[in-house]
């Protein structure tokens, strides 16, 4: 049975989330963690940051790959 790693689980999370909400994705999972910050769960607010971090990474290669299309060499 496979089990995925905390990172593998934060990749997954970032890329479902991401093409649920789109371009609220980020601040969605940001404000998550700021709810569980505020309920003291430090460790979920951690994850969540991190989703919130690779979403950014993800929509930033995205808009990369957008622009590469207009280009010319």
């Amino acid at each position: 049975m496979w089990v995925p790693t905390q990172d593998e689980a934060i990749d997954m999370f970032a890329r479902h989330f991401e093409s649920r909400y789109r371009s609220g994705s980020a601040t969605r999972a940001r404000e998550t963690a700021a709810a569980m910050k505020a309920k003291g769960d430090y460790h979920g607010h951690k994850i969540w940051n991190d989703v919130a971090d690779r979403i950014d990474r993800l929509r930033q290669h995205e808009r990369i790959a957008r622009r590469r299309q207009f280009e010319t060499t």
